[in-house]
């Protein structure tokens, strides 16, 4: 199995930095190294409407820096698992840390319901961190 071999169902809240005068995306992963199988049922406008709905009305907020914004992406293989040196090329220390935060190394976070391949994930996660 590869990276490119996966898809990753994620939801997210969008939020304001204040600060930088920005906004950015947390997200939260639902269900982890999907099979191909599955893209036409995960990618379904139907089960994304779903998911949002029961992850908008369950989600515990705590950030007063929402911006109202949320949603549900299909992540591929290669973006989900993506690293600094795959983006940036190999430079020193950190390169092997995941370049997104989807909850790639926890299976804690709200909403978290299934990793289709949790060997599969070891292997990438513990080389990482």
């Amino acid at each position: 199995m590869s990276k490119e071999g996966t898809i990753h169902l994620t939801y997210w809240r969008e939020y304001r930095d204040y600060e930088d005068n920005d906004w950015f995306d947390t997200h939260y992963t639902i269900f982890r190294n999907v099979p191909l199988s599955q893209l036409n049922r995960l990618n379904s406008k139907e089960l994304k409407a779903k998911v949002k709905a029961f992850c908008d009305k369950n989600y515990k907020e705590t950030a007063s820096n929402f911006t109202g914004f949320s949603g549900v992406d299909m992540i591929s293989g290669s973006e989900y698992y993506a690293t600094y040196a795959d983006i940036y090329g190999r430079s020193g220390m950190g390169d092997d840390s995941f370049y997104h935060d989807y909850g790639q190394t926890v299976n804690g976070r709200q909403f978290f319901k299934h990793d289709f391949m949790p060997k599969f994930t070891d292997s990438l996660t513990n080389s990482s961190y």
